[in-house]
């Protein structure tokens, strides 16, 4: 199987081109070839043209889409990257791909589009890649585009470079500073980046059987969540070493996600996690004391 990556340069489709590159052949399309190099992947230069990613869909069976430009609170400045990377790109790879009569779309988005149910959204972002899934789904019904639309909930792993809330943890413990946080009751479940990736490996056999405007949406969430509480626990308990939060001290987020919306998905068929929060907590405070 022949497959583009889109986001290739970011922690989970990095990861999937390092993971898989001896299962698939995979071109990353990305924006600076010269950073992103690993063995037996394909890079072609995506230089903000409609001709570039029409060249690196030659050939191609079927495509990840995984670019995104993430913010979870917004600012004016924040509009057009926002439009610009997920909508507008996304929208012209559609347009390639029905040119080059590539018809396998493997659409990943966020829980966070279904923040309190169908057409509620947590975010602007989340809106965008709402509004991205409805452009999608004209391509499914008219040009009978196969879909699979994979709402990912919160990753993590060991060579995630984003300052998300399991690594902060583990920094402030090891540094012994103070953290500010809310009241910390917000529920979340989180996945480990292996289970991610069998997810998305998944999907690529689920949709290889697709017929032509077969168009579904699924998440990974399962129902193991935690309090926000509850996880800085986990941690303390794993490193052996306190957390010096402040409860409290910061507001919760306008639109704050409370919980994960389990009743508004069905879990993707044929996966289930195979790591637990415990022992993926463990792997990353293994590879966090060795640095």
């Amino acid at each position: 199987m022949k497959i583009l990556v889109t986001g290739a340069s970011g922690f989970i489709g990095r990861q999937f081109c390092q993971y898989y590159n001896s299962q698939f052949e995979i071109t990353a399309l990305v924006r600076n070839p010269a950073d992103f190099n690993i063995t037996g992947v394909n890079v072609c230069n995506y230089d903000g043209h409609y001709d570039s990613i029409y060249k690196a869909l030659d050939g191609i069976d079927v495509v990840i889409h995984l670019a995104t430009y993430y913010v979870a609170e917004h600012q004016e400045k924040d509009v057009l990257p926002l439009v610009n990377a997920n909508i507008t790109f996304g929208t012209l790879l559609l347009e390639a791909m029905a040119e080059q009569g590539i018809n396998k779309f493997l659409n990943i988005g966020t829980t966070w589009q279904k923040f309190e149910g169908d057409y509620r959204y947590a975010n602007l972002y989340a809106a965008t890649k709402q509004a991205f899934q409805e452009i999608v789904n004209w391509y499914s019904d008219a040009k009978g585009f196969s879909v699979l639309n994979l709402h990912l909930n919160d990753t993590y792993g060991e060579e995630d470079s984003r300052k998300k809330i399991i690594q902060l943890l583990i920094e402030t413990a090891q540094s012994g500073k103070c953290l500010d946080m809310s009241l910390g009751e917000q529920r979340f479940e989180t996945c480990y980046i292996t289970d991610v990736l069998n997810a998305l490996k998944v999907s690529l056999k689920y949709l290889k059987c697709f017929e032509n405007h077969q168009n579904e949406t699924y998440s990974i969430l399962t129902g193991q969540d935690c309090s926000l509480k509850d996880l800085v626990k986990k941690v303390q308990e794993i490193m052996a070493l306190p957390i010096n939060i402040k409860w409290g001290v910061r507001p919760y987020r306008d639109r704050e996600v409370m919980k994960p919306p389990y009743e508004h998905y069905s879990v993707l068929p044929n996966w289930s996690p195979k790591v637990s929060l415990e022992n993926g907590l463990k792997k990353m405070i293994r590879k966090k004391n060795k640095e």
